[in-house]
C-alpha cells in the first residue's frame, strides 16, 4: 500500500471516529434532554398529528406529535415575525426569497442528483424579464402582466437548458449549466444598450411598508413549499429519487428518465421565476452581480446542503439559517471572516451531517416521538 493510500485511509478513519463521537455521545445526550422535555408535548399533540396523518399524511408525509410541534412553531414564527422581529424584517424577507430559490433548486438537483450550477441564470431571466418590460414597454405595467410573463420566460429558458443538457450525465450536465451562467452574465453586458450593463435596471419595490412587503414574499414562499412538498411525495417525486439512485434501473423498468428529468427542470424553473420576480421587486432592481453570477447558484446549493437535500422543507430552513448567519449574526466578523465561517459550516455539514441539519432534527424528533407511523 502506498503512502498516499495509507494517508487517505487514516483521514477516513479519523472522520469516521469524529462522526461516531458526535452520533454516540453529543447527539445521544442531546436527544436524551430533548426527549425528557418533549415526551409530554408528544403525548399532548399526538391525537392532532394522528388526525392530520389520516387526512393529509399520504399527500404531504406523516408526522409525529413533536414534528407537528416543530412545524407549528416555525409557521407561527413566520406569521408573527413583524410582531417580534421588526429589526429583522429585511433579512427575513430575503430569507424567504432565497428559500424559494433553494426549494426550486432542490426539486431538480436534490431529487434527481443532477447538480445544476445554472439556476442563477433562471432567476436572472425572471428578474431581467420584469426589468426589460418596465424599462422598454411601460414603467407602470401591472404585476399581473409582469409576473406571469417573467415566470413564462424562465420556464422557456429552463427548457432551452434542459433539453440538450439532460441527455448528458455526471459532470457534463453540471458543466453545461455552469457555462450557461457564464454566457448569460456576458450577454447582460453585451446587450448593455438594452440591459444597462452592470448598472442594471431599476424596478419599483412592491411597497415601502416592510411588514406588507414581508407578507408579499412569505405567502408565495409557503405556497411553493406546499406545492413542491406535494410533488416530492407523489409518484413523480418517487421516480425522480429513483433516477438519482439508479437511472439504468428506471430505464429497465420501462420509464423514460429523460422525460421525468425534463419535468423536474420545469418544476424547478417555475419557483425560480417566482423568486426572481420577488427579488427584483425587493431589491428595487436587477443587475448581473445580484442575480446572474454563479456565486448565487452555489449559495442555493449551500442552503440545500445545510438544510438537507431532496426534502424541500430542509432547503427552506437552510435558506433562513444561511441568510440569518450571512446578514445578521456573522456581520460583525467582517466580510472575509463572515464568508469563511459560512463555507466552513457548509464543509462541516457535508463531512459530518450529509443529510443536512434540519433533516437530522426532523428524524430525531420522529424517533423521540416514538415514530408510531
Amino acid at each position: 500500500m502506498s503512502d498516499r493510500e495509507q494517508t487517505g485511509r487514516g483521514i477516513g478513519r479519523l472522520v469516521g471516529r469524529v462522526e461516531s463521537v458526535l452520533r454516540d455521545s453529543l447527539l445521544a445526550q442531546g436527544a436524551g434532554v430533548i426527549g425528557a422535555v418533549g415526551q409530554p408535548a408528544e403525548r399532548l399533540l399526538w391525537p392532532v398529528a394522528e388526525r392530520y396523518n389520516r387526512t393529509l399524511g399520504k399527500r404531504f408525509g406523516e408526522i409525529t406529535g413533536l414534528q407537528l410541534l416543530l412545524l407549528l412553531v416555525a409557521f407561527g414564527g413566520l406569521v408573527t415575525a413583524p410582531l417580534w422581529g421588526q429589526d429583522y424584517l429585511r433579512p427575513l424577507t430575503l430569507g424567504a426569497v432565497w428559500a424559494v430559490f433553494a426549494m426550486g433548486w432542490d426539486i431538480q438537483s436534490g431529487y434527481t442528483g443532477y447538480i445544476s450550477f445554472g439556476h442563477s441564470a433562471l432567476s436572472g431571466a425572471a428578474g431581467y424579464t420584469t426589468g426589460l418590460l418596465v424599462l422598454h414597454l411601460n414603467p407602470e405595467l401591472s404585476l399581473f402582466v409582469t409576473v406571469p410573463l417573467s415566470i413564462l420566460a424562465t420556464t422557456v429558458l429552463g427548457l432551452a437548458i434542459a433539453v440538450p443538457s439532460l441527455r448528458l450525465r455526471g459532470p457534463y450536465f453540471s458543466l453545461v449549466t455552469f457555462v450557461t451562467v457564464l454566457l448569460f452574465y456576458r450577454l447582460t453586458k453585451a446587450l448593455s444598450h438594452w440591459t444597462n450593463g452592470l448598472r442594471g435596471i431599476r424596478v419599483d419595490v412592491f411597497t415601502y411598508d416592510l411588514t406588507l412587503q414581508y407578507y408579499m414574499v412569505v405567502v408565495p414562499m409557503l405556497a411553493v413549499a406546499a406545492t413542491l412538498t406535494y410533488v416530492g411525495r407523489s409518484d413523480v417525486g418517487t421516480v425522480l429519487v429513483a433516477i438519482r439512485e439508479n437511472e439504468d434501473a428506471v430505464s429497465a423498468a420501462g420509464v423514460d428518465p429523460t422525460k421525468f428529468k425534463l419535468w423536474s427542470f420545469v418544476l424547478s424553473a417555475v419557483p425560480m421565476g417566482i423568486g426572481g420576480v420577488l427579488l427584483a421587486h425587493v431589491n428595487a432592481g436587477v443587475d448581473p452581480q445580484t442575480f446572474v453570477i454563479v456565486d448565487n447558484s452555489i449559495q442555493m446549493i449551500a442552503m440545500a446542503v445545510i438544510g438537507g437535500m431532496s426534502s424541500i422543507l430542509g432547503p427552506l430552513g437552510g435558506a433562513f439559517l444561511f441568510v440569518g448567519l450571512r446578514d445578521v449574526f456573522l456581520v460583525g466578523l467582517g466580510e472575509e471572516l463572515r464568508w469563511l465561517a459560512l463555507w466552513l459550516l457548509v464543509l462541516l455539514v457535508l463531512v459530518f451531517a450529509r443529510d443536512g441539519l434540519f433533516r437530522l432534527l426532523w428524524r430525531a424528533l420522529g424517533a423521540l416521538g416514538g415514530d408510531r407511523r
